[in-house]
C-alpha cells in the first residue's frame, strides 16, 4: 500500500510541476514577463532589469533542468499535446531557424535558438529530437542567452507604460 500511494504521490507531483513548467514555456508573457513590465512602471527599471534578468535565468534552468530529469515520464502522459505544439514549431516560418539551429548542435546555436523562441520549448524540443537529455552547459548558456533581451523588453514595456501613466495622470 505505501508503495502504491507513493507512485501516486510522484505522478501527481511530476503531473503539477510538469503544468508549472509548461505554463512558463508556453505563457511566459502572462506569468514572467508582465509582472516585469508592473514592477518596471513601479519601481526603478534598471533595478528591476538586473534583479528580474537573475530571476529568470534561475527560473528558466531550474524547468529547464526538470525537463531533462522528468522528460520521459511527463512526456507519456502529454505526448499528443507537446508533440502538437513541436510541429507547430518545426511548421512555422519564424521558428524553423531556431529548429534548424538546434538540430546543428554547437552550443552557440543552441544559445540562440533559445534566446529567439523559449529555453524551456527549446530544451524539450531537443529532448524530443535526440531523446538524450540536454547537457548543463546548454541550459544556462541558452537560460542566459533568453533571460538578458527577454527581461529588456519588458523592462522598456513597464518603463514606457509609467510614462504613460504619469502623463495621463499629470
Amino acid at each position: 500500500m505505501g508503495s502504491s500511494s507513493h507512485r501516486v504521490g510522484r505522478a501527481v507531483r511530476t503531473g503539477a510541476m510538469g503544468t508549472v513548467v509548461a505554463a512558463v514555456g508556453f505563457f511566459d508573457g502572462v506569468f514572467v514577463g508582465l509582472p516585469i513590465a508592473v514592477l518596471a512602471a513601479l519601481l526603478r527599471p534598471s533595478l528591476v532589469f538586473v534583479t528580474a534578468a537573475v530571476a529568470v535565468s534561475l527560473l528558466s534552468i531550474a524547468c529547464c533542468r526538470w525537463v531533462n530529469r522528468r522528460w520521459d515520464d511527463w512526456f507519456a502522459g502529454h505526448a499528443g499535446r507537446v508533440e502538437k505544439r513541436l510541429e507547430k514549431m518545426r511548421a512555422s516560418r519564424l521558428l524553423r531557424h531556431p529548429v534548424a539551429w538546434i538540430q546543428r548542435g554547437s552550443d552557440r546555436w543552441y544559445a540562440v535558438a533559445a534566446a529567439v523562441a523559449n529555453p524551456i520549448l527549446v530544451a524539450a524540443f531537443a529532448r524530443s529530437l535526440s531523446g538524450e537529455p540536454v547537457g548543463e552547459r546548454r541550459i544556462v548558456l541558452g537560460s542566459v542567452a533568453y533571460a538578458i533581451p527577454y527581461v529588456a523588453l519588458w523592462s522598456f514595456v513597464g518603463f514606457m507604460a509609467a510614462d504613460t501613466i504619469d502623463a495621463v495622470a499629470g
